[in-house]
Parts: structure tokens; sequence; C-alpha cells
């Protein structure tokens, strides 16, 4: 059995299949131990450095020294004559507690890699978009403890997250719970998207679509697709069975121990509080760097070891991507899928149609196609604002309500005012004459949803759109199709006058500087 005790480490090597026996001996040897933490069939790390030698390999949450060990605790260097190495390291889910996460922008489309979870229970990230076979819609697939958890009931709604609070927003929920597991051979769930939810087969920060779902194989470097911000690559380090720890039920942890892949990250990864900054990532996809196929799904993260790590890189544990998707009965999501939804012949409803309108990049005079490519909501330079003749406001008949903003509800039932301030300030006049006598109230008359709305509050806590410039557009809309605004000598305004403005009273602001001076 030599030539299994040999890898090279410049290309990849198929794991092997005689050994699985082996594997799976060792594991009903040592798995009832109370250390144990996973076995597998990997690499030989050696003084912290990977070595070509394939092994068995035994994950412990920590190694003793051998005077430390009762005789019956003394671990064999063989297992039916494969060799076996012990490794120190502990793994628990990945999932971000709400409170930690970072403020981000709201996605107008669902794809791989944003953040996902139920409402007020953390943070997690969408592995992929994929098709139901059993019903043919379309979905997200992210792990149990993400989407799920002790507390799961078929139809909950599911959240793709985006601002730091965790209170439920309507803007947010994309899709609702529908199958989930949580046994050895994964930990993973699907929630089928909501009819009128947009989405593209994509992972977020690209533009290709996953075609196919293979095996791994040792040795291969993997990318993973997440918005946090330790996106990396990883190495295939070993495939086993590995033992983390789970809520499931209320004031309940269990162990469970489940199929899959040791990871181990290329670079360094800071470690944060005893734990690798990996927080969120429970549910990201891990596709090939190489060909591009998915190829496992992220669970846990490794916990640092109190001794230093014995291996150089923190470890990642993940689900191998086919058994998944065959045990919920799933397939990869492609633009034909898209396009079936969404062709001439498909009734779509009116969300649809706003996002797709909203998600072009353009002054009001250029067309909005209706499903753009992802180039048109990319995060591309601004480009220069033209200067083009302004007509009338009346001269143009552009419509606020062909841009929608969606809106969060407040409880406020009153329109609110500036605290008073010297008559003689520009700010007071800009506040009383702008802000309480007009954009307010042409605020009101598009949506009452609008009420309770503060002049300094940030434009992107009540109206979100593809990106900032669709804000634009939808204040140079609304400016020149409201009566508010008529006999103050306005004329026409383009979404480049607001361009910059991040709250109510910015955009008072540059109302009152277009303004004609005696």
């Amino acid at each position: 059995m030599a030539e299994l005790h040999r890898a090279e480490t410049n290309r990849k090597t198929t794991f092997p299949v005689d050994l699985d026996h082996t594997l799976e001996k060792a594991y009903q040897t040592f798995g009832q131990r109370s250390n144990f933490r996973g076995v597998d069939i990997g690499y030989r790390w050696r003084r912290g450095q990977r070595t070509e030698d394939i092994c068995l390999r035994l994950h412990v949450l920590r190694k003793l020294p051998l005077d430390a060990l009762l005789p019956s605790q003394v671990l064999p260097t063989h297992v039916d004559g494969v060799a076996l190495d012990v490794i120190e390291a502990s793994y628990q889910p990945s999932l971000e507690p709400g409170a930690a996460r970072r403020a981000s922008t709201r996605q107008p489309y669902t794809m791989g890699g944003l953040p996902c979870g139920r409402s007020g229970e953390g943070a997690g990230t969408i592995g992929l978009v994929v098709i139901d076979k059993t019903t043919g819609k379309p979905g997200i697939l992210s792990n149990w403890h993400v989407l799920a958890g002790p507390w799961a009931r078929h139809n909950d709604p599911i959240m793709q997250l985006a601002e730091r609070d965790d209170e439920f927003d309507p803007r947010n929920h994309i899709a609702n719970l529908k199958r989930w597991m949580l046994d050895r051979s994964g930990d993973a769930a699907l929630a089928e998207l909501l009819p009128d939810q947009p989405w593209l087969p994509l992972q977020f920060g690209g533009f290709e679509s996953i075609s196919q779902v293979r095996s791994a194989s040792l040795g291969e470097i993997l990318n993973k697709t997440s918005r946090a911000a330790n996106n990396a690559q990883a190495r295939v380090d070993g495939r086993g069975l590995y033992r983390l720890q789970y809520k499931t039920r209320q004031g309940t942890l269990e162990y469970r121990d489940i199929e899959g892949l040791n990871l181990i990250y290329e670079g360094d990864i800071p470690v944060s509080d005893g734990k690798v900054s990996c927080a969120g990532d429970s549910g990201a996809a891990w596709i090939s760097a190489a060909s591009g196929d998915a190829v496992a799904l992220q669970i846990g993260g490794q916990s640092a070891s109190p001794n230093g790590a014995s291996r150089t890189g923190q470890g990642v544990i993940a689900c191998e991507m086919g058994p998944i998707l065959n045990k919920l009965e799933l397939r990869l999501a492609s633009y034909e899928d898209l396009l079936a939804q969404n062709g001439q012949s498909a009734v779509l409803t009116h969300r649809q149609k706003t996002c797709a309108d909203l998600s072009y990049h353009s002054d009001e005079a250029l067309p909005s196609p209706l499903w753009p490519h992802p180039r048109h909501w990319a995060d591309v330079s601004l480009s220069q604002p033209q200067n083009l003749p302004r007509p009338d406001r009346t001269e143009t008949t552009t419509s606020a309500a062909q841009v929608v903003a969606m809106v969060r509800i407040l409880p406020n039932d009153h329109v609110p005012v500036l605290p008073h301030r010297e008559p003689a300030s520009p700010r007071s006049v800009i506040g009383h004459e702008i802000w309480q006598n007009r954009l307010c109230p042409a605020l009101l008359d598009y949506d009452p949803n609008f009420r309770g709305v503060l002049p300094e509050e940030t434009l992107t806590q009540r109206i979100s759109t593809a990106d900032e410039r669709n804000i634009y557009a939808f204040f140079s809309r609304l400016i020149n199709g409201s009566a508010r605004f008529d006999g103050i000598g306005l004329r026409h305004v383009l979404a480049s006058d607001f361009r910059g403005a991040t709250t109510y009273m910015q955009i008072c602001e540059r109302i009152d500087t277009l303004r004609p001076r005696p």
C-alpha cells in the first residue's frame, strides 16, 4: 500500500476508494472518545507544514503527551496497515450572530454568496440558487442551521439580510422554508423564492453561472463565494466524518457527525476571541478554481487551538454538494430556467417589472431592459453628468409612478417637522420651504408609507433600489411630476442633480440650489 502514501502536490489526487472501509473502522473504534472531533483521509502534517504523504487522520480536541494517557488511550500507529496521524482541531457551525453583522447594501437580485437567514437568529450565506425538482420552482440552498434551526416550520419566512438590525423587514423577505436535513449526509436546507423575487443563477461578484456539480479531489484549490471580508481560496486537505455541536432544540446542544471535506485556507485567516474569522460563512458554496464546478457547501470553521495550530492556516468543514442536492431533490438553476420564468409568455408581477426597471443605470431618456445583464448593476464608476438643456417641468411626460420605491413601514402617524431654528438661517428656510411644504408632502402623495420620515434620515433606510443612481432617478421623477413644486420657479431636474446626496435634507439643499435667484 505504499503507493497510497504519496501524492503529487502540484496536481489533484483522487481519494483512495479502498480506504473507505479503514475510515469507517477507525470511526467505529475512536468515535466514542470524548475528545473525538473527526476522522478522515488526508495529508500528513509535520511541524505545521503539509507533506506529500496521505494517511488516516484522527482529529481530537487536545493532544496529550504519552505519560498523561492510560494504556487503553494510547493510539495505534496504523489501522489496517494504514498509517494513523493525529491532528488537534475542533469545529463549530460558522453562523454569524446578528449583533455582529456589518451593515451592507441591499442587493436587488438574489444569488449565491449573499447573506441570508431567519429574522433575529443570525446570518449565514446563500450557497446556490437551485431548482426544486419536485415543483420546478427556484429556491436558495444554504445550511440547516442558517435557514431552519431548532424552531423550523414549513413556510417560515427567510430573509436576504443587509442591514445590521435583526427586526423583521418585509423588504428582506425573499423566500419560504420548504425542506431541510441534518444528518450524516449533510447540514442543508431549501427555501423556495417568492414568486415575484428577482434572482440570477450567479455567484455574487462573478458573471458566470455554475453548470455542474462534482466530487472533490484531494489537493485541489476551491474558491469560496461569500460577501464576508475573508473571501479566500482553500485546498482540499481531507475527506471523512467531522463532529460539530448544534443547538437542536431549546436549551439543548448535541454533537452531530457529518460526512464532508476538510479544507485549509491557503492564506492566513485572523483569529478573534478564539474563533476563526469566518462568521457568517455558513452555507457558502466552494467552487473549483480550475473548472468552475460546485464542489461543497460550508457548514463550519475551526476553533482556535489552545496549544497553537498544528497546521498552517485554519480549517473549514464543508459537505459535498452532490449528496445534498440528491437528498433534497434539487438541481442547479440556469439562465434557461430564468428565461422560462420571465419570458415573453410569462406574467410578470409588479415587483418584478419594478426591479428590472430600477436595475439599469441611465437618465430618464434611456429605456430600461426587462431583465438586464449583471453589468448594468455592477459597481462601475459613474459617468460624468451631461450638460443637457432644462425644459419646464410640465414638458416632461415621465411620471414618478414609473419608479416604485420599496419603503419601510413605520408606526409614526405624523409628519415630522424640523426643530425650531432662527428665521434667518438658510437651513431653516430650506427646512420649512422645501422640506415641510414641498418634498415631504410629495413623498406622502406618492406613498403614505413615507409617513414618519425624518429630514436627516438616510435615503436608503426608506428606499431600496439596485444602486444609488436609481434613488436619484426616483427623486428627479417625483419632483418633475409633483404639483407640490409648482410656483417656485423650479425647472426640469435631472437624476445627476442629486448625485452624492445621502439624506432627505441634502435633497432639499440640492433643490434649493436649482431655484432661480433674484
